[in-house]
């Protein structure tokens, strides 16, 4: 006769041993999946601070070259010929880094904006332009000299 014991240890022993498997299985298909997930986070991760890092590379390169860049405006002086009046703006680069001109802008009974299309100065170098500008005497003269770094010089002279 069958002791009911013995058959219940029998069941017992094939559920144990199919329980092992499972839980190894499971346990593979766990450490597989938080493999991938880990090897996955740390590449985004990577070429995301790869994209940061040059951002912030550019914005400081920017940031310090224009702090580099400084533009002495001189020997700004008006003149006329019979038909007209005119500025004439020096300017020289006393920065150490190269500089590109984009606009002077004059500002005084009247405003005018003239765009600079050959404005490189090289360190130490000149720049010399003449502009056409209806001034009147003793008028208070705002010149605004802007670089392609959006860096702004001003003087101010006196129209005479």
């Amino acid at each position: 006769m069958r002791d009911g014991t013995n058959l219940k240890n029998r069941f017992l022993s094939r559920y144990h041993r199919r329980r092992g498997l499972a839980t190894v299985v499971t346990g593979a298909i766990m450490l597989s999946a938080v493999a991938i997930l880990g090897t996955s986070t740390v590449s985004w991760s990577n070429s995301y601070l790869v994209t940061h890092q040059e951002t912030l590379e550019r914005s400081y390169s920017e940031k310090t070259n224009k702090i580099s860049e400084f533009i002495t405006i001189e020997n700004v002086w008006a003149g006329q010929t019979i038909t007209e009046k005119y500025l004439n703006v020096t300017l020289t680069n006393t920065g150490n880094i190269g500089v590109t001109i984009t606009e002077i802008k004059i500002v005084g009974t009247t405003q005018h904006v003239e765009p600079v299309t050959n404005g490189e100065i090289v360190p130490g170098g000149v720049y010399s332009t003449i502009i056409n500008y209806e001034w009147n005497n003793n008028d208070a003269i705002d010149i605004f000299v802007t670089t392609a770094r959006d860096s702004i010089f001003r003087t101010q002279i006196l129209a005479q």
